[in-house]
């Protein structure tokens, strides 16, 4: 049985007039056009609304030219308990207040804080119903790990595997900031994975923990997880609420894929281009929180 992931809410960030700031790996060939970058932004929150119930965009911070990408900031675990980060570079550590008191207002009850020397962005870490998957990165350290797999522990919260995100010399030329720079979840048991060097890299590791490992990547009843391969590193990032999926516009190649994936799982499949906002490392996921929120209680 199919099983998708039960989004109520999204939180967004406003993009900041300083985004061409922003961190970056490597020069994008081109400059970061801002006016077509709030344009796709833009698109993005509207396509956000058309799908899910609850759009929440919290307003930009100029002295934060990454802030856009609140992915980084906060986990959401479940509807009753969410993990504030502490971002991996030092100029983004104030981004998470904000978010921080957006999930609370929202009536999520237990929200842990990570703390020095931890540092953890949201991009290296999975969050599936029945697992927390993490990468440790550039971005992520071991310290980050102990203390969420204490919260949890503590809350009962599903298990947690990790995982180390290779760095480029280790595999060949691709160089991927995060562990969802090459990977996302479909659905709550298909993984989209690229097909390049740390891709595969990766999804060796996952095959090697028996809980997590199936023995096909063609059949979504063989293990606990499905592996597809794309070729485009950028299309094995997506959105998944409900039944819709959305995923970056103009791979061709790995459209198809991601189209015949969804359409066996009765979902439907949405495409859109956030290239300039891929000029600074970000993907569709780095730009929003998407979970389920606890209902409102009916007043007494």
């Amino acid at each position: 049985m199919i099983r998708y992931f039960n989004v109520t809410h999204a939180l967004t960030r406003g993009l900041a007039r300083t985004f061409e700031d922003a961190l970056a790996l490597e020069p994008p060939p081109e400059p970061i056009n801002i006016a077509v970058a709030h344009h796709q932004h833009n698109n993005y929150n509207e396509l956000l609304r058309s799908i899910i119930t609850n759009v929440v965009e919290l307003p930009a911070d100029d002295s934060c030219p990454d802030c856009v990408f609140i992915e980084d900031t906060a986990l959401v675990i479940s509807k009753s308990h969410a993990v504030v980060t502490r971002p991996g570079a030092p100029s983004r550590q104030p981004e998470p207040g904000p978010v921080a008191a957006a999930i609370h207002s929202l009536g999520i009850p237990q929200i842990d804080t990570l703390r020095a020397p931890a540092t953890l962005d949201g991009g290296d870490v999975l969050v599936l119903p029945w697992a927390v998957l993490v990468g440790i990165s550039r971005r992520t350290n071991n310290e980050a790990v102990s203390q969420l797999r204490t919260f949890l522990r503590d809350t009962g919260g599903p298990p947690l595997y990790v995982f180390s995100v290779p760095a480029a010399s280790d595999v060949a030329h691709n160089n991927p900031l995060h562990f969802k720079s090459v990977l996302s979840a479909l659905d709550t048991h298909t993984l989209l994975i690229a097909d390049t060097p740390v891709g595969h890299a990766i999804a060796d590791q996952i095959r090697a923990v028996p809980e997590l490992s199936s023995s096909s990547s063609s059949s979504a009843s063989a293990g606990p997880l499905e592996l597809i391969f794309v070729p485009d590193t950028l299309a094995a990032n997506v959105l998944s609420a409900g039944r819709h999926v959305v995923m970056q516009a103009g791979f061709p190649a790995s459209e198809t894929i991601v189209r015949a994936a969804c359409d066996a799982r009765q979902m439907q499949l949405h495409t859109l281009s956030m290239s300039e906002l891929a000029k600074a490392d970000g993907a569709l996921t780095c730009c929003s929180l998407l979970f389920e929120a606890p209902q409102p209680q009916s007043p007494a």
